[in-house]
């Protein structure tokens, strides 16, 4: 089978094509400047605003399915990265449904986030910050081309994610760089929970959801995948500091909680089918510093 994936140089992206690439066929959709060290193998097709070579690309290929991955996260946006969050997240999408609408593609998994969601108890919509207005704005465009085309348009939202190779500003690689250095890092207080994914059950989920897309089981229309359990961001610390054996030298309290800051991640949605993580956060932690 034939899959085009965007978002392949980003974190989830690079592990999942190196985990798919020995059962598909992959095809990479990329922006001119992007960084393919390490996917030179990979046939690329470079986006350059032309919807009709796109979709031509499409058919040549016989591309069957796409993994949509591509997106621009910022977390508390200023005025001058508005047009950048749109273009990234909802043009650059609805430019690759309009040509999967027009081909011969059956599928498009998207992928979302439990940010879409900031009432940890409410299955309505409320976005946490304009990046997740702008994954909702993207899949209710979707909604136009499954409307008017055979085409199949899946969900799946991911929340925090960790593993192996990340080069992201996250929380755990600022726990990894004070342990090493002995530098304090003021923090929060510490009480929001944190739901945490390692990276090879999220791309466990991606293959769970393409089986079930290519052999077209599939219905719905959004999925989850979260841990077991949150845990708050002083007992990540504590977890990180027995896994690591050293200590980090955290101000707790040292700043403020940001605004709309997620005390409680979403526990709402339906968790996908046939899918459960498999990694504990020790084991989780432990194979990141192992490789890292």
């Amino acid at each position: 089978m034939n899959i085009l994936i965007t978002g392949a140089t980003g974190f989830v992206g690079r592990h999942l094509v190196r985990k798919l690439k020995k059962d598909f066929s992959l095809h990479l959709l990329v922006r001119e400047g992007s960084d393919l060290t390490g996917l030179e193998d990979i046939p690329a097709f470079c986006f350059k605003e032309d919807i009709p070579a796109l979709r031509q690309y499409l058919n040549k290929e016989k591309i069957e399915g796409i993994v949509h991955l591509a997106s621009l996260y910022i977390a508390q946006h200023r005025e001058e990265q508005i047009k950048d969050i749109i273009l990234s997240n909802v043009y650059f999408g609805t430019a690759l449904l309009e040509a999967a609408s027009k081909s011969e593609v059956k599928w498009f998994l998207n992928t979302g986030t439990i940010w879409q969601n900031y009432e940890s108890d409410s299955p309505e919509y409320c976005p946490v910050n304009l990046y997740a207005a702008s994954k909702q704005a993207f899949i209710d465009v979707a909604r136009y081309y499954t409307a008017v085309s055979p085409l199949r348009f899946m969900t799946l939202k991911l929340c925090d994610t960790y593993g192996p190779w990340d080069t992201r500003t996250k929380i755990l690689a600022l726990f990894k760089r004070i342990a090493e250095t002995g530098e304090e890092l003021a923090m929060s207080p510490g009480e929001q929970q944190i739901d945490l994914l390692h990276i090879d059950d999220v791309i466990a989920g991606f293959r769970v959801l393409i089986r079930r897309l290519s052999e077209e089981k599939e219905q719905g229309e959004e999925y989850v995948l979260r841990a077991d359990r949150p845990c708050s961001l002083r007992e990540l610390a504590a977890v990180f500091e027995h896994v690591s054996g050293k200590k980090l030298n955290i101000i707790w309290g040292g700043r403020e909680y940001r605004l709309r800051e997620v005390m409680c991640p979403w526990k709402r949605g339906t968790v996908l089918p046939d899918w459960q993580p498999q990694i504990s956060l020790q084991e989780g932690i432990s194979d990141l510093l192992q490789h890292n």
